[in-house]
């Protein structure tokens, strides 16, 4: 009995020094850590420098893939954002000329077709797809507010 406790404490021990020692485990570590605080390019590059070491570290392989569609995503959110700061500014001006609808009309069609072309993932972070499917909302009541009378 004894022997089996040492044997398990030993092996646990192993494990957490295999992890803790290995290069490529403490990347992972820390590009995860980076990817739950949102810093998706920073977690892409540490669990990329984690994947070349070894390739057969799954973890970094799914942080690798995670930030790379979590990117795409912030990215996409980032410039809906200023299209819609860029709508206000026309919107705000007193008088709307027929080439600022047409400016405004084309950013929301990017903005909508941009949210389609969108890669889908079980591994999308949950937050940014909310944000990006309220941005997508919000883009299509303003264009058919306006432009589908």
């Amino acid at each position: 009995m004894k022997k089996i406790f040492f044997f398990l404490i030993l092996t646990v021990f192993g494990i957490f020094l295999y992890y803790f020692l290995s290069d490529s485990y403490r990347y992972s570590l820390e590009a995860k850590a980076y990817y739950e605080m949102g810093e998706y390019e920073r977690a892409y590059k540490i669990a990329q420098k984690a994947y070349d070491i070894d390739k057969y570290n799954r973890m970094a392989f799914t942080i690798v893939t995670q930030s790379k569609i979590s990117m795409i995503w912030d990215k996409f959110i980032k410039d809906s954002e200023d299209y819609f700061k860029k709508i206000d500014e026309i919107s705000n001006k007193e008088t709307i000329t027929k080439a600022d609808k047409i400016k405004i009309k084309m950013m929301l069609e990017i903005i909508m077709g941009e949210y389609k072309n969108l890669p889908h993932s079980k591994l999308i972070n949950k937050d940014l797809e909310k944000k990006a499917q309220e941005q997508y909302k919000k883009a299509e009541e303003l264009y058919n507010g306006i432009f589908k009378k």
